[in-house]
């Protein structure tokens, strides 16, 4: 698939753009962004990344956090930076920087729930305090 769909999910609107290594970081380098990596190989689809409540209400974003699904064969350079091996993977990422991970077991399964992004996302949107 050439062209990757970036959700911007906080405003509704589905924006287009391909991502890869070259322009991973500068696609993510502000706000709060949840990356689920794939690949051609893992037993899951993704289809149940953005059913029910996950962390979409409606039409917004659970506190502006945006979303997007990559394959791995695409940003293969970065999945190495971020030592992701097991795949689906879903990084949470704050300004730029990587601030949690999920990884597969080496069953292939994900085992993540609504309630552990929500706290992540909770977690890393406090500002920082002096």
């Amino acid at each position: 698939m050439k062209w990757l769909l970036l959700l911007s999910l906080a405003f509704g609107q589905p924006v287009q753009q391909e991502v890869n290594d070259a322009n991973f970081y500068g696609a993510i380098y502000k706000g709060m962004w949840l990356v689920r990596i794939t690949s051609s190989w893992s037993s899951e689809d993704g289809s149940n990344f953005y059913k029910g409540d996950f962390i979409v209400l409606g039409d917004s974003a659970y506190m502006g956090t945006q979303m997007m699904i990559l394959p791995v064969e695409k940003v293969s350079e970065t999945a190495r930076k971020l030592r992701l091996r097991n795949f689906p993977s879903v990084v949470l990422f704050k300004d730029g920087k990587k601030v949690k991970v999920w990884k597969a077991n080496f069953d292939g399964k994900l085992e993540l729930t609504t309630e552990e992004v929500r706290k992540a996302i909770n977690w890393h949107s406090k500002g920082t305090v002096y």
